[in-house]
């Protein structure tokens, strides 16, 4: 199973989830994929939507908005992460903290960077060890 989580900002993360949609198009992923989607308005028939969901939701395969939480307990927990950072270009964040926050840790080998593309990011993960 893949989880995806966008947060709890209270301002949505529609980017990564539409992201996900090309991803399995892309791809024909078929596997199970549940989506955290928090404030975000959307709506999919491609995987399963809720609001919130708890820490025991993570899977193998974490798709991650760059939130500190998020990482270190995914890390943590020796998942594959591909972490997609909230931008300010796209009203996302105030700022582009999570940028910075994504790049130590992919340079780290710990996360793959999927902030400009989760499509380009996904063929990683073959290779990828945690």
């Amino acid at each position: 199973m893949i989880f995806v989580t966008v947060g709890t900002q209270p301002n949505g993360f529609l980017r990564c989830l539409k992201e996900v949609e090309q991803l399995i198009d892309k791809y024909n992923i078929t596997e199970e994929i549940i989506a955290q989607i928090g404030n975000t308005d959307f709506e999919t028939e491609k995987f399963t939507t809720v609001r919130f969901a708890g820490e025991n939701e993570f899977k193998e395969v974490v798709i991650s908005h760059a939130g500190s939480g998020a990482l270190f307990n995914s890390i943590k927990a020796g998942k594959k992460v591909i972490a997609m950072a909230r931008l300010h270009d796209f009203n996302e964040m105030a700022d582009n903290h999570q940028t910075e926050l994504v790049k130590k840790l992919s340079e780290g080998g710990y996360i793959i960077d999927g902030t400009y593309s989760l499509v380009d990011a996904w063929p990683k993960l073959r290779s990828f060890i945690p």
